[in-house]
């Protein structure tokens, strides 16, 4: 971790990072650490989903959340929330509510037997105050990962052990798939054109916006997001790996194609 980062913390800061730093190995010993090759032999289909929160996902029938259980999915933020289908692997980086995020982990059954891909090093605190306050399920998988281009572009890395941040979480995740092995790669749930939520009606604003910002809002960065999951698509493309969108009303839309759902039924 590059030393200009921490001298912008006070010293209360870096003694917090510390502390949850050194909780989260003492932590471990409740769950599964996985190895990189253990993680890769965890992949059972050639098609996996990447899960955002968008309010499209609503709109998924029972016969597409059937076919879409066929494939591996790949959660990340909210979406443990869901009760349609069974989550393979979950990406934790940011949390907002780190105890009732964990709760909605260890109770949901469709996160039974997931695979938690949990962020690591001394700046991830929210991944290392949940290893270390043991707030997953006792004995889970888990692996740990580091972020890499945080807020910049770059082309997704190839190892699970560093995954792009970029622009937000879609990256991490969408990152994860790549590193897996995965040939088709859909996002669903990643819609951009607003900020509703599976989980609320339409229209309403999640609680903890901040000022300004409502459900009828576009997504923060939006732009950087379509322009780089465009590039990311663009490259892919090239070694036979299809990066597409669900939703056709996505942003993503602009550059991504939208999957072809016969293909799935």
């Amino acid at each position: 971790m590059r030393a200009g980062y921490y001298r912008f913390l006070k010293p209360r800061q870096l003694a917090r990072l510390v502390g949850l730093y050194a909780l989260d190995r003492a932590g471990r010993s409740a769950y599964r650490l996985l190895s990189e090759q253990e993680l890769l032999a965890t992949r059972t289909s050639d098609t996996a989903f990447v899960f955002g929160s968008g309010r499209s996902l609503v709109e998924i029938t029972p016969a597409e959340w059937e076919a879409i259980g066929r494939c591996n999915t790949i959660s990340l933020r909210e979406f443990p929330r869901q009760q349609w289908v069974r989550a393979d692997y979950h990406v934790t980086g940011e949390v907002d509510f780190l105890d009732e995020y964990a709760q909605r982990l260890r109770e949901n059954p469709l996160y039974r037997h997931t695979v938690f891909v949990v962020q690591g090093g001394l700046r991830a605190e929210r991944g290392n105050e949940l290893i270390g306050r043991r707030l997953l399920p006792r004995g889970a998988c888990v692996f740990r990962y580091r972020r890499t281009a945080r807020w910049r572009d770059a082309p997704p890395s190839r190892s699970p052990r560093r995954l792009v941040h970029a622009h937000n979480s879609i990256f991490d995740a969408t990152n994860l798939a790549v590193a897996l092995g995965f040939r088709r790669i859909v996002l669903a749930g990643a819609d951009y054109y607003n900020k509703e939520y599976f989980w609320l009606p339409s229209g309403e604003t999640r609680p903890y916006e901040y000022e300004g910002i409502t459900a009828a809002s576009l997504f923060t960065g939006a732009a950087a997001i379509v322009s780089l999951l465009g590039d990311w698509h663009d490259a892919l493309a090239q070694e036979g790996v299809e990066l597409s969108v669900w939703n056709p009303r996505s942003l993503l839309a602009e550059r991504l194609p939208v999957l072809d759902r016969s293909l799935l039924l």
